[in-house]
């Protein structure tokens, strides 16, 4: 499903509608790929009644808080330049409270070296996360702006691994922001493909094949397809309406 900029800008402004629904269904699974306990239901009583209800760690509870906050933001923000500024000002609003913020370390390049549990990939060392992410950013702009290139984006930046934690909830912000100004069907990372997900990124990140990745992205496209299906309507009435 695409949806424009002036669009979604619009549908956030309308209560109990579609906006909701997109950020519900795009917040619970990039959370729940973190490890994340909050259930649908939980999330939506926290962005309807901030309510807390369920069993969950602070930091968990803080976080999720906190990616509600985020995802306005970057709908906001949208066609704003995507640099280090907004980077760090989207990993700011995302850690705000956490332990990562008692120690100084959020809205900021990572300052210690940072390995994945369970995979022999190498990331990127602390010294030089500011020149790759500016290849990164410099290489985007002269890129095709598909699906190809947001995949490509995506295990670049991932591997870069920029910042000390929460790079797979910021990275996957960047995918939204990017499907929504490049007039791509949105992709929300569906828990379903989990572990696809995580074994494509590992493929394209060590050999540079992004087609498998790609799959799974053209897949979570056509899962969103079908959860938002009974909010079409509203979508092209907004959509008729910003034209």
């Amino acid at each position: 499903m695409k949806i424009s900029i002036t669009t979604m800008q619009k549908l956030s402004k309308i209560k109990n509608s579609a906006y909701d629904a997109i950020k519900i269904e795009f917040l619970y699974h990039s959370n729940k790929l973190e490890g994340s306990t909050f259930s649908k239901e939980n999330l939506i009583d926290l962005l309807e009644s901030k309510k807390v209800n369920g069993e969950h760690f602070l930091d968990d509870v803080i976080e999720t808080r906190n990616s509600l906050e985020l995802f306005d933001e970057v709908i906001n923000t949208l066609n704003k330049p995507l640099d280090k500024y907004l980077l760090w000002d989207w990993h700011r609003i995302l850690k705000k409270g956490s332990i990562d913020d008692e120690i100084g370390n959020i809205g900021r390049w990572k300052k210690y070296e940072n390995k994945l549990l369970n995979t022999d990939l190498k990331l990127c060392e602390p010294n030089l996360v500011e020149n790759n992410i500016f290849n990164l950013l410099e290489d985007w702009k002269e890129s095709k702006k598909d699906i190809f290139a947001i995949a490509n984006f995506h295990q670049r930046f991932e591997h870069i691994h920029p910042f000390q934690d929460g790079n797979g909830r910021i990275g996957r912000f960047i995918i939204l922001r990017q499907c929504i100004e490049n007039n791509v069907d949105l992709i929300a990372i569906d828990d379903e493909y989990n572990k696809e997900y995580r074994n494509t990124l590992y493929v394209a990140q060590t050999t540079n094949d992004i087609n498998p990745l790609v799959e799974v992205f053209t897949k979570c496209q056509k899962r969103l397809d079908e959860k938002l299906e009974d909010y079409l309507n509203v979508i092209n009435q907004v959509t008729n309406e910003t034209k």
